[in-house]
């Protein structure tokens, strides 16, 4: 459906409708956000595709966006039922998926990937509606590897076995207009700045272990440190630290602040020399766009093991640090003791250098903006 934009009697441009499909967590929500945020931007009517309980739920305005639940979620490594019953939850929710599209009438599905996509690009075919993924990963996920056998356009954000068009991940405003590493460490002095990211769904092993390391350093003097935990680890996190600190309810000395969730990531980013963090599609790229140091735990038991092959990504800029989980007692330690504010700035440069262009959410928009006129 085309919808004409009128100013003052005057036609002035066709615009075009999409639907953003992604839930779950933040790799796949976040960008799909970048990708709203811009063509809201330009005029351009946007709905949303989520799950009904999804943390999309509470990061997608609702009053901006439509929303549309569909009652789907990954079967992997979940036994034998779920795949008994997925033919049946796979109907229910290509039904719904066919009826938020005859709602909303999209001209584009842009579908980040995640189980929810595979039902919605069923429905998406059936109903003749131009059929574009974003493949985050460097290592591509199953619902994407199977719906991109039938894409219209297959956008990546790293390269991969999808043999689509490589144009990066799309990023938050916010995140691109950090300063750069030259301007972020200027004149910087004091304590060594830590900031522990645990995800969108937090890390029980970054609570469990990182505290009691960190707590080798004898002052506030050496390091100051940020810790995110996730919702469901936060009561974990307080209470290790807690213990450390015999009872005082603030923690540690160096402890600055623990967080369920930030919402402020790009006030955190600027104020961090260095970030240890799990090693998402989407972590990784706002760590190459705005040039961050990292120390990077892949997340073991990642499908296909994908966030260890993102990390490589960064690692081979010499701008990361890559530990296996298993690995974080023996060797974080040493790592930190070895890190100065000068090798963080030095990893902060590598990070950026060969970044591509910004701005991917303005790369999807203008491919939808030609297809639109074509038609």
């Amino acid at each position: 459906m085309k919808i004409e934009e009128i100013y003052e009697a005057n036609i002035i441009i066709n615009k075009f409708k999409i639907m953003v499909v992604a839930a779950g967590t933040g790799g796949h929500i976040y960008p799909g956000l970048a990708i709203a945020e811009y063509f809201l931007e330009q005029s351009n009517p946007v709905s949303w595709a989520g799950t009904p309980k999804g943390m999309e739920n509470s990061l997608v305005d609702k009053y901006k966006i439509p929303f549309f639940s569909i009652s789907i979620s990954g079967v992997r490594g979940k036994g034998f039922l779920p795949w008994l019953c997925l033919p049946f939850i796979l109907f229910i929710a290509i039904i719904q998926s066919i009826k938020a599209l005859r709602t909303e009438k999209p001209n584009f599905v842009i579908i980040m990937g995640g189980y929810i996509g595979i039902p919605m690009a069923i429905a998406s075919k059936l109903l003749g509606i131009h059929l574009i993924i974003h493949e985050q990963n460097a290592i591509p996920g199953l619902a994407n590897k199977v719906i991109s056998k039938f894409a219209d356009k297959i956008f990546c954000g790293f390269e991969n076995t999808l043999k689509g068009k490589v144009i990066g991940n799309p990023i938050r405003k916010s995140i691109s207009n950090i300063r750069s590493p030259q301007q972020r460490f200027k004149n910087k002095t004091g304590s060594l700045k830590i900031l522990i990211l645990g995800g969108s769904l937090g890390a029980s092993a970054f609570n469990r272990l990182l505290p009691k390391i960190l707590n080798e350093f004898s002052s506030k003097e050496q390091i100051s440190v940020i810790h995110q935990s996730g919702e469901k680890h936060y009561e974990e996190l307080v209470r290790t630290y807690l213990n450390l600190a015999s009872g005082v309810v603030k923690g540690p000395p160096w402890l600055l602040g623990k967080e369920k969730f930030i919402y402020d990531i790009e006030e955190k980013y600027e104020w961090a020399d260095i970030v240890i963090a799990r090693s998402g599609a989407l972590t990784v790229s706002e760590f190459i766009e705005a040039g961050i140091a990292s120390i990077l735990i892949p997340f073991p038991y990642a499908v296909d093991n994908h966030q260890y092959h993102n990390g490589k990504i960064l690692e081979d800029k010499k701008s990361a640090i890559i530990i296996n989980e298993n690995e974080i007692e023996n060797k974080l330690l040493q790592i930190l003791f070895k890190i100065n504010r000068k090798k963080c700035f030095l990893m902060a440069l590598r990070a950026q250098k060969n970044k591509l262009n910004s701005n991917v959410a303005h790369k999807i928009y203008l491919y939808c903006k030609e297809e639109n006129n074509e038609k």
